[in-house]
């Protein structure tokens, strides 16, 4: 699994949820992107790995921007850190459809727990896949 982490912004937040995930030893790729350039180009190239990715939206701005590449997140799990609770802000956080969506104000360990049950569905889907082609021995 590749863990793909946007920050736009270089501030306490966004490197505090950057050092949480990076300490989490989940044995995942972790690729750091700080602009919407260069996640576009990484989400357009093929993979063969599952990817996540977390976007911190520290401000609106960053929210409008990740919504414009909205069609490259497609076939990408999503982890959506909003920068308020205004009803407009959640409201196009969730036509990203995230798989989990917090705060910036919120517990960054929330974002780790759901990784790390990501991680263990796609071992277990992985395990599954050898039992059902019989390359267990015995």
């Amino acid at each position: 699994m590749e863990i793909l982490f946007y920050k736009s912004v270089v501030n306490g937040r966004a490197e505090q949820i950057h050092k949480t995930i990076g300490s989490s030893n989940l044995g995942c790729k972790l690729e750091v992107y700080q602009t919407i350039d260069s996640l576009s180009y990484r989400l357009s190239q093929p993979t063969d790995n599952l990817t996540v990715a977390i976007l911190c939206a520290d401000r609106k701005k960053d929210l409008s921007e990740i919504l414009l590449i909205k069609d490259l997140l497609n076939d990408t799990r999503v982890i959506l850190v909003l920068p308020d609770r205004e009803e407009d802000t959640v409201a196009k956080g969730h036509s990203l459809r995230p798989r989990f969506l917090t705060y910036a104000d919120s517990d960054f360990k929330e974002i780790v727990a759901v990784l790390s049950k990501m991680v263990g569905s796609v071992a277990m889907k992985s395990d599954e896949k050898t039992i059902s082609r019989g390359d267990r021995p015995g």
